[in-house]
């Protein structure tokens, strides 16, 4: 998600833009695989430093479920609300670089070439707004914790242990009994 801002960093401050986006996602996520499109609306409106992004973005991605292991797909939504700041200033081509008490992250910087570049923010929002627990259905039953066996597809043959949490209270009512 790349745009050329030159003519909108030459207009006055509060001057937007507009883009609705609908593209191929140029950037791979840790926790998910992006499937389909990126699809959303982007606002630019130059600012007197920069450009003021707005952008309300989704697209679908695959997951694990958290209790089979299943590919699981979920809806990302994000919001990015972020202003970029040029290193070159539009009119005469001088550096411009940020005040020396500013910090300002490397991909919140405008090039050389005025093309604002949105991918990494959307992956950082994208990569954030993956869920940290993914079912594939509500009702998922998940995998034996010995065997493996998905419990979806059936019960497996496992014998169930006896949860040893409880094994005072068995005595006292394997006592209580013989008495």
């Amino acid at each position: 998600m790349q745009y050329n801002v030159a003519e909108l960093l030459k207009g006055p401050s509060g001057a937007t833009r507009q883009y609705q986006v609908d593209e191929e996602p140029q950037f791979q996520l840790e926790g998910a695989r992006l499937v389909g499109q990126i699809t959303g609306s982007v606002r630019l409106m130059r600012t007197q430093k920069g450009i003021l992004v707005e952008a309300d973005l989704s697209s679908q991605a695959e997951v694990d479920c958290a209790r089979c292991l299943k590919k699981a797909e979920t809806t990302l939504t994000v919001h990015i609300a972020d202003e970029y700041r040029p290193t070159v200033d539009i009119r005469t081509g001088f550096r411009v670089w940020p005040e020396p008490d500013e910090v300002i992250e490397e991909e919140l910087l405008i090039g050389p070439n005025n093309v604002l570049d949105l991918d990494e923010a959307a992956r950082q929002e994208l990569e954030a707004s993956v869920p940290l627990k993914t079912l594939c259905t509500v009702a998922c039953a998940g995998i034996c914790p010995r065997c493996g066996q998905d419990l979806n597809e059936g019960p497996c043959e496992c014998e169930p242990e006896p949860d040893a949490r409880w094994e005072a209270l068995r005595q006292v009512f394997n006592q209580a009994a013989t008495q």
